[in-house]
């Protein structure tokens, strides 16, 4: 028996299957990759739209599938020709896989949340772990780690608490303005640390207290602009709808520039500005009226969208962090056939050199892959 590129689809490919393929001795496919090998097929979107569309008539065709390894026995050439050239169809001998039925969110309109698993943090008194939170930052700039800007500012004023006499010339330039003044977006870390440590004086709780009200008329101002940009602003959506308002001033204000990628000498983070570029666009509670309801929404809760960006970005960060090595002034993009899948969607992203995120959205599925899944056929 000879299976089909359709019918390995049909029982695996799908839904994404973990899949046990015994191979024919004498094929091609035995000698690159031995008697047994486990997978998980690969198919971009216009390749899993094309197999919706190729199982609705007779199972007819050969070919290779591209598959991702799953074990530890081959060596890395046959891991990489598996992934990409893939394992001829007609090589294969027998499948084995899991038979209970597993949804694949891909031809799902429904909105999903994450799985967690929420474990207890016992912070110690009087700012405490401070000590072990700038060893940490120490610790990656030692290594040669990237930090995004805000973790740049926290290291500074960390290092500028704990060990001022140790700071460089360098990073006294990063600090402290010509005329000896701490630059504000250090010194609103430090006096953070200082608040929190009881260690700050009536002066500095002073200006602490300034930086927070400007940083509040930031927050509204960016907001306002982003709200201009799609036809409202932060007075108008008060008045009309004010419980949408409170909640976007709120996440703005409590927003903190996000690190997608644990390691790496080039961070991958998200800022303010594209935080409400991407979620004004494509998280339905952050939408304004009908500016983008053209665009697609991500199938996820809310407080989820953080977690998805961090997983699709560390499932490729080795390729991020090697590109930005080769191409230190280029854009990394990934879009179209090169979309990252994950958990039923392929997302599209843009990356500046500095590691920003330009990017993200789920990219849009043909609806009669959609129709597919609704119909049962």
């Amino acid at each position: 028996m000879k299976y089909t590129i359709e019918e390995i689809y049909t029982i695996v490919g799908k839904d994404d299957k973990t899949a046990g393929l015994q191979l024919i001795p004498g094929t091609e496919s035995f000698k690159k990759f031995g008697s047994y090998i486990t997978v998980v097929f690969l198919y971009t979107q216009a390749e899993r739209e094309k197999m919706d569309i190729m199982i609705q008539a007779p199972f007819t065709h050969s070919g290779k599938i591209k598959a991702k390894y799953l074990g530890w026995d081959l060596k890395p050439k046959p891991v990489q020709l598996l992934n990409d050239e893939g394992v001829e169809a007609d090589d294969i001998w027998d499948i084995r896989y899991f038979t209970a039925s597993e949804k694949n969110t891909f031809h799902s309109k429904e909105q999903r949340t994450i799985k967690k698993i929420e474990l207890p943090l016992h912070m110690k008194s009087k700012g405490g772990d401070y000590d072990w939170i700038y060893g940490f930052a120490k610790k990656l700039v030692k290594d040669g780690i990237g930090l995004n800007p805000r973790q740049r500012h926290f290291y500074l004023a960390s290092k500028a608490y704990f060990e001022e006499a140790e700071l460089s010339g360098e990073e006294r330039d990063e600090i402290f303005e010509a005329n000896g003044k701490m630059k504000e977006v250090v010194e609103w870390e430090y006096l953070q640390i200082k608040l929190i440590r009881q260690d700050i004086t009536n002066e500095q709780t002073k200006k602490l207290g300034q930086l927070l009200q400007a940083k509040e008329k930031t927050d509204y101002a960016i907001l306002d602009k982003y709200l201009q940009m799609v036809g409202s602003s932060l007075e108008k959506l008060t008045l009309k709808n004010i419980d949408q308002a409170v909640k976007m001033f709120i996440m703005v204000n409590d927003f903190k520039e996000h690190r997608l990628n644990v390691l790496g000498k080039v961070p991958v983070y998200l800022d303010i500005d594209r935080f409400l570029h991407i979620y004004m666009r494509h998280v339905d509670e952050m939408k304004v009226d009908k500016q983008f309801e053209d665009k697609d929404n991500f199938q996820w809760a809310t407080e989820d969208v953080f977690t998805v960006m961090e997983k699709v970005v560390t499932s490729i960060d080795v390729e991020i962090q090697n590109f930005f090595v080769a191409n230190p002034n280029t854009r990394y993009s990934r879009y179209g056939d090169q979309s990252v899948y994950f958990e039923g969607d392929y997302y599209t992203l843009h990356i500046d050199p500095c590691g920003r995120i330009s990017t993200f959205h789920k990219n849009k599925k043909k609806a009669l892959a959609l129709a597919v899944e609704a119909t049962g056929e």
